[in-house]
């Protein structure tokens, strides 16, 4: 697991983490396209011109496998041989930097091509410069080339997917709609462009930010506690290609045998990219807890308002590995706590590798302190394979531990310790208006001074096109463990919600 320092309240811990990963910056530089570590052609002082070309041969042929890495290996070899060959094996060099996920050192090769053959349309091998610019994350420059394309060739439906794709991606919600729908509209829907628009946008209705999105959730504890929220989200790019939510919302928390709870929330969240690696997101809210009698006997009805938090920087330092930090102050979702006005104060911190193709790593670890004096520690560790396709399908084991300072204060779950370790697994597919997704987890979990007990849950999750700009969508599902909920027990939930682009 990551580590925080433990001598640190969790805010600082979460601060000092920050500062050194934005002093990295500087380090990193921030400068598009510096000069990769491959990129300087050897000088051998002898010219095999003839063994250069069975190196490109070969290197065509591990291309034409997907073989990508042995492609680059051998590609680069034929140059050290004949560095004359740049000018005809540059762009194929590019695409498989490309297709191997190296896309920030493709733009070199696609630059040095087009800088020796700035006579010729070049058409394709731009498209290439901008693929690579948006997956980058260089969406500003994506979006100017991808318009540079669209402009020359209006009938392009490739090149005016790839503007809608990096303007959506750079935050430009309402125009990469626009441009998206513009193709899916004029283009048949059994040519490669109108399948390719529509698929997209259904997964950009789905899982993207919307400009609108209003949703009902409602959940049940197994201690019998039901908490019901309606919220609306309106989402408005600002400032060129940042992004401002504002989330109104009521809650009710209801109990047997006590007054129901009120809880009307405004939160207002911004996102932003900072460079073409690092991403903002920060939210703040309001909250205030109210009932209209006494709670626990007590004499005073409960009149609480308080503001929280969250926020979290996330730095892409390699192609392979993400970082992500940040913190949140929140309150403690139980009866006893909120009529007591217990919060928490928490710092994050996690990492993501992905090691091939199908398999990734991450860890993720956090430090809390609870109003009460109480201190929690967690960390996560787990291995991920992922096969894509139709029916894209994630599996691997996950191993969670946890544990408190003051053990069962009262109010809220709090052990001694407590660890779990589960197989979770994950199937996703789409046709044409409709999304699946449908997740389960089996383990087991053990605490202090308890055996272990298996546990697990499900849930699935499923979308509905209904309009060309809308999306209903519907999800439930049960988590049998004692993570599920702040009370430590089984939680049983559904949501409804209605996504929308205008």
């Amino acid at each position: 697991m990551i580590e925080l320092r433990t001598d640190q309240a969790p805010w600082l811990a979460a601060l000092a983490l920050l500062s050194a990963l934005v002093a990295a910056t500087t380090a990193f530089g921030g400068e598009l396209d510096p000069a990769p570590a491959d990129t300087t052609i050897a000088e051998t002082g002898v010219i095999d011109t003839e063994l250069a070309w069975v190196k490109v041969r070969t290197a065509r042929e591990a291309a034409g496998r997907d073989r990508h890495h042995e492609a680059v290996a051998d590609y680069l070899e034929a140059l050290a041989h004949d560095a004359r060959l740049v000018p005809m094996v540059a762009q194929e060099i590019a695409y498989q930097k490309l297709w191997r996920e190296d896309a920030v050192k493709s733009i070199f090769y696609f630059r040095r091509y087009l800088a020796r053959h700035p006579d010729q349309p070049n058409r394709e091998v731009r498209k290439g410069l901008a693929m690579a610019y948006s997956w980058s994350g260089y969406q500003p420059e994506a979006v100017a080339l991808y318009q540079q394309l669209v402009d020359e060739e209006p009938t392009d439906g490739a090149a005016r997917i790839g503007l809608g794709r990096s303007r959506m991606w750079n935050n430009e919600l309402l125009a990469g709609w626009a441009t998206l729908r513009g193709v899916e509209n004029e283009f048949p829907a059994d040519t490669a462009p109108g399948r390719e628009s529509r698929d997209f946008l259904l997964v950009v209705l789905d899982g993207y930010t919307p400009p609108l999105e209003l949703k009902l959730d409602a959940s049940r504890d197994s201690d019998d506690l039901d908490i019901w929220r309606f919220g609306a989200t309106g989402t408005f790019t600002i400032l060129g290609n940042k992004l401002l939510q504002v989330t109104p919302s009521w809650g009710v928390y209801s109990q047997p045998g006590h007054a129901d709870i009120s809880n009307p929330k405004f939160t207002l969240g911004f996102q932003t990219a900072l460079a073409h690696n690092w991403a903002l997101h920060a939210y703040g809210w309001l909250n205030r807890f109210s009932t209209s009698s006494p709670l626990f006997g007590g004499t005073d009805n409960l009149d609480w308002t308080t503001p929280g938090g969250d926020f979290w920087l996330t730095w892409i330092a390699t192609p392979r590995l993400r970082l992500d930090a940040g913190a949140t102050s929140a309150p403690v979702e139980t009866f006893f706590a909120l009529n007591n006005q217990l919060h928490y104060e928490q710092a994050n911190a996690s990492a993501d590798f992905r090691l091939s193709r199908r398999f990734s790593a991450s860890v993720a670890g956090n430090l809390a302190t609870y109003s009460d004096g109480n201190d929690k520690r967690r960390g996560s560790a787990r291995v991920i394979w992922k096969r894509e396709g139709k029916w894209e399908v994630q599996a691997g084991p996950v191993l969670t531990y946890m544990d408190f300072s003051i053990p069962y204060p009262g109010g809220y779950w709090a052990p001694d310790w407590v660890r779990n370790g589960s197989l979770e697994a994950t199937v996703k597919t789409r046709s044409t208006h409709w999304t699946w997704r449908l997740n389960g987890s089996l383990g087991l979990e053990k605490e202090t001074g308890a055996d272990a007990v298996t546990v697990g849950g499900a849930s699935l999750r499923v979308g509905w096109r209904l309009r060309p700009d809308w999306l209903v969508a519907l999800e439930g599902g049960h988590s049998r463990s004692s993570f599920s909920s702040a009370s430590g027990f089984n939680r049983t939930f559904l949501s409804l919600s209605a996504r929308a682009f205008f």
